[in-house]
């Protein structure tokens, strides 16, 4: 065959090969690329239907063969093409909205095996891959920052199900931990980002990394008959907690200072750590009755927490009852994903925490992460901005027993902190193929803009200046004692004339502060009565290219990270959020008066 001959073969493969794609493109219903801004709703009690090509048990002509494709011809590659999560023709009904989970009225889309995996991996790889590895091991680029470690997908080991121990969960299992989340680990509730239809589809490519989907079946969900709370039942409860050996782990008084619980290890030699059962917020699978009695009936496979299946129904609604009498505190309620708003405000704005516009602004309560688990974690943080025009102004508030502040000379001392990280660029959540950054300090490409501020900070500054201002511009005690603010390698940093460095970022260490000159974030901290509140501020003018662009119509991507000093929090060891919508208004508005 001569060269001519090889060159219209190739290019008859190609042209097939395109011809089939499109094909099969038209083929997917238009409802796989709609995916709206709006937030959604889960009933778990009600969920849709799952979508036709999910993996299945016994279900499947041939066992992989959704991954069976015509092989792309010499040079092509689409595998950067997002085609299975754009935002082509809209759909209006709850079964593609974000957060619209009715876990009593599952409905699977009309999509076929192979479109359904390339939605999931889309998905993936926007929301997960960055702590669970592109092939689910659990290894992704976030790992090194986290503890516990992400779950490995591919031994098919989950914690979390409705089944015996030992057995795989159901889906609606996976779908459940998905939107609310693992509270006091990294795992954030993808519940307000996700539409059934989406939440499916990454269900169903988490199957996709164990075999064990394919070979073996499910198990039957657990059935329970409920019984109140009565004295009778905790005193019980109590009694069992101390003879199955409960406090080996939990501890007497369950706050997870067993003899055991700092030798735990998981299936995969992890440390595994036990957190605080009197604290309903910490409860990874739920702190309802019912969720509890799921938990010790099914176990934690892959962890030291067995099944108690073995035990009667009573002792196991006794054991649940008791765990909850001793909660300590109500559980927190926040947002993880929502829209945050700036009012506009007819004042002069600054970083006093005190000051008098901020009376009566609404405010928002978002939930926070911790990146390392850690017991007695910030939760909470609230939120709250308002701008006129020209300069904006946030606060954010939190709950600290302890103040723990920088101190000059002492570098053993971890301080308190928090930090505002905006997206720079034309961004958008969850819409376009997902082109926002990782809310983890950004990505390759996407960077991100961030303002930090450390407790402690500017007393020290002050008290600088005052010492050089008594003494002719000389630190005396710096230069009898030595300290860190006169010292000549730290006065290259930008934080020695402001309380805020600003940085900017692309993903894990590649944090960089701006040069001083471009520095332009003030702010101002107080602690009293174990709360924390910080304002910051900037000016709608931006420095260089790598400020975030505070005066557009679209509203900005912004996200929070607190620091602890008390739990030796620096640098990744931190609690963060997730990404909010920032909108900036443009009148004043009645809402920044409560009203």
């Amino acid at each position: 065959m001569n060269r001519k001959a090889k060159f219209s073969l190739k290019g008859g493969l190609v042209g097939l090969v395109l011809s089939v794609a499109l094909a099969l493109i038209c083929s997917i219903p238009n409802s796989v690329f709609s995916h709206g801004e709006e937030k959604h709703k889960h009933d778990l009690e009600k969920l849709p239907a799952k979508p036709e090509g999910m993996i299945e048990f016994g279900k499947e002509a041939a066992p992989g063969s959704e991954y069976q494709q015509a092989p792309p011809a010499e040079g092509m590659d689409h595998s950067q093409h997002d085609m299975g999560h754009m935002d082509h023709d809209m759909k209006s009904d709850a079964f593609h909205k974000r957060g619209e989970h009715d876990m009593g009225n599952l409905q699977k889309p009309k999509t076929k095996a192979q479109a359904l995996l390339n939605r999931g991996r889309n998905i993936y790889l926007h929301m997960c891959v960055y702590c669970h590895g592109s092939d689910g091991n659990g290894g992704g680029t976030a790992t090194d920052y986290l503890y516990p470690w992400p779950r490995d997908f591919r031994k098919g080991i989950f914690k979390f199900r409705s089944t015996p121990t030992g057995t795989l969960p159901k889906d609606e299992d996976l779908y459940r931990t998905i939107i609310h989340g693992v509270p006091g680990t990294s795992m954030p509730a993808w519940g307000d980002a996700l539409s059934p239809q989406d939440t499916w589809a990454l269900v169903n490519l988490i199957k996709s990394f164990s075999n064990r989907f394919r070979n073996e079946a499910p198990g039957k969900s657990l059935e329970a008959n409920p019984l109140p709370s009565s004295k009778a039942l905790v005193a019980k409860g109590k009694k069992l907690f101390v003879k199955h050996k409960c406090t080996d782990c939990h501890g007497a008084s369950g706050q997870g200072n067993g003899r055991l619980a700092e030798s735990l290890m998981d299936a995969w030699k992890h440390a595994v750590f036990v957190h605080d059962i009197t604290n309903p917020n910490y409860f990874k699978a739920g702190h309802d009755p019912k969720d509890i009695f799921r938990t010790i009936s099914t176990g934690l496979d892959g962890t030291p927490m067995g099944s108690y299946a073995h035990l009667p129904e009573e002792d196991r609604w006794a054991l649940t009852h008791y765990i909850r009498s001793n909660f300590r505190k109500g559980f927190q309620k926040g947002e993880f994903e929502t829209d945050i708003m700036s009012y506009q405000v007819p004042y002069e704005l600054d970083t006093n925490p005190d000051s008098l516009v901020w009376k009566d602004v609404q405010s928002t309560n978002l939930v926070l992460r911790p990146l390392s688990a850690r017991r007695g974690a910030i939760e909470i943080v609230n939120i709250a901005s308002v701008n006129n025009g020209e300069v904006l102004a946030v606060r954010l508030k939190w709950k600290d027993p302890t103040k723990n502040g920088f101190m000059e000379g002492r570098a053993d001392v971890f301080t308190d902190g928090v930090a505002v990280q905006l997206a720079l660029g034309d961004v958008t959540l969850h819409t376009h193929g997902h082109n926002e950054p990782f809310f983890g300090m950004g990505n390759r490409g996407k960077p991100v803009n961030i303002w930090h501020w450390k407790a402690g900070l500017e007393e020290t500054m002050e008290a600088t200046e005052d010492s050089e201002y008594s003494t002719g511009g000389v630190d005396m005690d710096a230069l009898i004692f030595g300290g860190v603010m006169s010292n000549p390698v730290t006065k290259l940093g930008t934080t020695q004339q402001n309380a805020v460095e600003e940085l900017n970022s692309e993903g894990f260490g590649s944090i960089t502060p701006q040069p001083a000159e471009y520095q332009n974030v003030e702010g101002s901290g107080v602690w009293k009565d174990g709360e924390w509140t910080v304002v910051f501020t900037r000016t709608f003018a931006v420095s260089g290219k790598w400020d975030a662009v505070l005066d557009k119509k679209e509203p900005l991507l912004v996200a929070f990270a607190v620091w602890d000093g008390e739990k030796e929090d620096r640098n990744g060891r931190k609690v963060i959020s997730v990404w909010q919508r920032l909108h900036i208004m443009r009148s004043p508005s009645t809402a920044a008066n409560g009203k």
